[in-house]
């Protein structure tokens, strides 16, 4: 017996979820952003810079630039989807074999096997799927009886499920 809900997702929880998914490893990029700057400060002599805090300082910025990029490609990318969708629901049919979603801009429809862990947010739950992407859906829209149904076919398939 399939299971359907429609769910509306805001641009403010796409953008929060884009953010977490960049900033996820932060620990390790505030650890090697210190490394850098104390072996720049070490290296620093009165005068011409070294070779090595010239290549410091151009990693640091090197990281800034790309995150800034990441982070500008992703508004304009959320943008332009919410653009496009409007305020209409997606609608999502989930069954034994199959999570189907429908919206104003298409139709899919996506094997379990085709996901590699589910992840519980405080404000949203995410499919991800292996190639690395992410279904985001709304904690407030998902009925608990769909959210069950998901747990079990994850539970199911040996996947991780994760709470964040």
């Amino acid at each position: 017996m399939p299971i359907e809900f429609d769910v509306h997702i805001s641009e403010k929880l796409l953008r929060r979820v884009a953010r977490r998914r960049l900033l996820r490893h932060w620990p390790r990029l505030v650890f090697a952003l210190v490394l850098v700057i104390v072996a720049v400060v070490l290296d620093y002599r009165p005068g011409t810079w070294s070779a090595s805090s010239i290549f410091g300082m151009t990693t640091i910025g090197f990281m800034l630039a790309v995150y800034s990029a990441i982070e500008i490609r992703q508004r304009r990318s959320i943008a332009a989807w919410k653009r496009m969708q409007g305020d209409a629901p997606v609608h999502y049919c989930l069954n034994e074999e199959t999570l189907q979603a429908q919206s104003n801009l298409g139709s899919t429809e996506l094997k379990w096997t085709v996901f590699g862990e589910l992840i519980e947010h405080h404000d949203c739950i995410l499919l991800a799927l292996v190639q690395g992407n992410n279904l985001t859906l709304p904690r407030e829209g998902v009925p608990a009886e769909a959210l069950d149904f998901i747990r079990h076919k994850f539970q199911e398939l040996k996947l991780p499920i994760k709470r964040a």
